[in-house]
Formats: structure tokens, sequence, C-alpha cells
């Protein structure tokens, strides 16, 4: 299994439970992400920007409401299907 060196990936109970499944790890530095993770840089990077947009986007527009608690409203199943599809 190669993965990159997103500070989560290193925690103790991650590479445990790799193990208890006989994978062999290899961490790469961010400079090899396009050699061995191609997916991330040419599908991944572009859709969670995009989806960031169209999040942002959401918020800019009014989306950004409260509940009666006082936390942020969050985004209706419609939307953010919406979202993906557009991104």
């Amino acid at each position: 299994m190669v993965y990159d060196s997103f500070w989560d990936h290193l925690k103790k109970s991650v590479k445990d439970k790799f193990k208890q499944h006989d994978f062999h790890l290899t961490v790469i530095s961010a400079e090899l992400t396009s050699i061995w993770q191609p997916l991330n840089v040419l599908i991944n990077k572009p859709f969670k920007d995009n989806m960031q947009k169209e999040w942002h986007e959401w918020m800019c527009q009014g989306g950004a409401s409260e509940t009666k608690a006082s936390n942020l409203k969050r985004a209706r199943i419609s939307d953010v299907c919406s979202w993906v599809k557009r991104s």
C-alpha cells in the first residue's frame, strides 16, 4: 500500500489496522504524489477543488443560515448531489 505523508495516515492506529490485514506500507514524499498516486492529481484534486467552490458559492448565497441551536445548517442532499454532478 502506497500512501502519502498526510499526518493522519502516519498515526499508529492507522498503521496497526493495515498490519492486521498483512499490508506492506510505504509512505511517499509529496514530490512523488503525481507518480505514485496519479488519480489523486488527475481526478481527486480537481473534484475536491470544484466541490469546495460549489460549497463556497452556496454559503455566499445564503446557505450559511443557522439552526435554533446556533449551528450552521447542513446543505440539502439534493444540493450536494448537484454539486457532485457539476464537479
